[in-house]
């Protein structure tokens, strides 16, 4: 949702397939959707059952770190499953996003994910993979392999170095992980490298980089939402690749100076006015 918003707000057209409830927090996330421009109908509600929630629990138990709780057994996302992936939703996309987070919530999420894949291979759609590894989920022994998996077919993949180590079940540092992954598949990778050392990508054309900008800091859940939404941005523009990471740390670093996942997401000319400010060194 978070990434469907960031597209929207950049001038692009966004859906989202999921499942929500009849309850009050899941009437409220189908309002903001609708709100920000992203597409609804795909997602089914669900009676008896309830919108996903996780608690964000700051400076504990290590200070300057936030962390996560869930509370998401019983939610209706977790009911996800192939037959509520509709072609018609993917046939008319251009890239298909999704996180590692879908296929670790119930096994027919998962099959819903590679559901979704079959279908954008099917009609041409670009897909495209941030495993965004959440531990409270999943091992890392289960995440492994499906994010391997995952991985092998993605025409674009997002990682962390942790995350890159995941997919390749071994330690690789530096530019050698985007080799390695690389090698797996996808024609485009994307290593983020954090809030001091940026964005690091390939393509079959080149290499590029682009460093974090300097900004106050006030909270990092949704930096990694905000820079694949960003370079999505950009790469549906038609922007060349060092274009896209600088969007994508731009987008990254907006987010960050204000509490909370999305609301901080740039309009386009919130974008230019940005990057435009840094470029003259008056920001």
């Amino acid at each position: 949702s978070n990434i469907a918003i960031g597209v929207s707000r950049l001038g692009h057209k966004a859906a989202l397939i999921t499942k929500l409830g009849f309850d009050q927090l899941s009437a409220f996330v189908l309002s903001t959707l609708k709100a920000e421009g992203v597409e609804t109908k795909w997602i089914k509600r669900v009676e008896g059952k309830s919108c996903g929630v996780f608690v964000v629990q700051r400076n504990y138990p290590v200070p300057g770190k936030s962390d996560l709780i869930y509370y998401r057994n019983d939610s209706a996302a977790r009911l996800l499953s192939p037959a509520d992936i509709s072609e018609d939703a993917i046939r008319q996309s251009k890239i298909l996003q999704l996180s590692g987070i879908t296929p670790a919530l119930s096994d027919s999420c998962r099959k819903a994910c590679f559901r979704a894949i079959d279908l954008a291979e099917k009609h041409g759609v670009r897909f495209s993979f941030d495993p965004n590894y959440r531990r409270r989920l999943w091992s890392v022994r289960e995440a492994g392999p499906v994010f391997l998996a995952m991985a092998k077919r993605a025409d674009i993949l997002f990682s962390s170095p942790e995350e890159g180590e995941m997919i390749l079940g071994k330690r690789v540092g530096g530019e050698r992980m985007l080799e390695e992954l690389s090698k797996l598949g996808p024609k485009t990778v994307v290593l983020k490298l954090g809030a001091k050392n940026g964005l690091l990508a390939k393509t079959p054309q080149g290499k590029a980089r682009a460093l974090s900008y300097a900004v106050p800091v006030v909270d990092v859940i949704g930096a990694g939402d905000a820079a694949v939404a960003g370079f999505l941005s950009a790469l549906l523009s038609g922007e060349k690749l060092a274009r896209c990471l600088k969007t994508a740390a731009a987008c990254s670093a907006l987010t960050v100076m204000r509490r909370g996942d999305f609301e901080n997401l740039p309009t386009r000319d919130d974008l230019e006015k940005f990057l435009l400010a840094f470029e003259k060194g008056v920001a």
